[in-house]
């Protein structure tokens, strides 16, 4: 019989603890959680508030080390932040002093890519994310939404193989945020790449990812690992259907456990 060759996980987290020493004590913020996520996944993690979800994600962008366990990147243990893990924060990142397009550049240009390359990389950017005519307009001159745009097309500039998104469109108002989800699902449909989003929003949850994690509170483990069935059509108001609706009970229902076990 044929032995399949089964692809490595992109990012993989084996029994990874984290505490963390503070004046009143020791405070454990992840506890044995184990974890797999495929190349050009996304996987959306969930969980109540402060139960360590940002912790894991620092976790994988290296800004962090466990305290047991090991955290992979293509079979390779993480020692510290990487090119090829870009993180987009809630807070703007993009630099204010630089235009829209410098903005884009700085990455290609600080990783000496060549100038007609740099060139290409950021022409086609800006074109995808909608900005070509607001290419000479500083950071103070965009709305949220548009700075969050550039903030996503800086993120994809450098050529990452991860994107680790901590609850990036947390402070947009509503359809705004409607918007940027759409506008990063397009994004990756056009130039697919591994994410892992943090969210407190289970509907943004359930509208991006191919899979959900729902932690438990802290010290977080993995509550519920759910796979997402539904249509991936780029419009908000699938949000709405009967089996989208039924996944997002689901969920709640989890979240509103006041124990919930670790899953088996």
């Amino acid at each position: 019989m044929a032995v399949q060759n089964v692809p490595s996980p992109k990012i993989e987290l084996l029994g990874v603890s984290k505490t963390f020493a503070t004046p009143q004590g020791t405070v454990p913020a992840l506890a044995e959680t184990s974890l797999q996520i495929a190349t050009n996944e996304i996987v959306c993690i969930v969980g109540p508030s402060g139960c360590g979800k940002s912790t894991l994600l620092n976790l994988v962008a290296g800004f962090i080390a466990p305290s047991a366990g090991a955290v992979l990147v293509d079979d390779a243990a993480v020692a510290g932040p990487g090119a090829e893990r870009a993180v987009v924060f809630q807070q703007d990142s993009v630099f204010p002093w630089l235009t829209v397009e410098q903005n884009l550049a700085y990455g290609p240009v600080a990783r000496k890519v060549p100038a007609a390359e740099v060139s290409q990389i950021v022409e086609r950017l800006l074109s995808l994310v909608g900005l070509a005519e607001y290419r000479d307009l500083y950071p103070l001159q965009l709305s949220g939404g548009m700075k969050k745009r550039v903030d996503l097309a800086r993120a994809y500039a450098n050529k990452p193989a991860i994107l680790l998104m901590d609850e990036p469109f947390g402070a947009l108002d509503v359809l705004t945020r409607e918007e940027m989800q759409i506008e990063l699902l397009r994004l990756w449909q056009e130039e697919a790449l591994t994410i892992l989003f943090v969210t407190h929003d289970i509907e943004e949850a359930l509208f991006i990812g191919d899979r959900v994690v729902v932690l438990t509170p802290r010290p977080a483990r993995v509550a519920a690992d759910v796979t997402v069935s539904l249509d991936r059509e780029l419009d908000p108001r699938r949000k709405t259907s009967a089996s989208f609706q039924t996944l997002r009970q689901q969920l709640m229902d989890i979240l509103s456990q006041k124990n919930v076990e670790p899953a088996a």
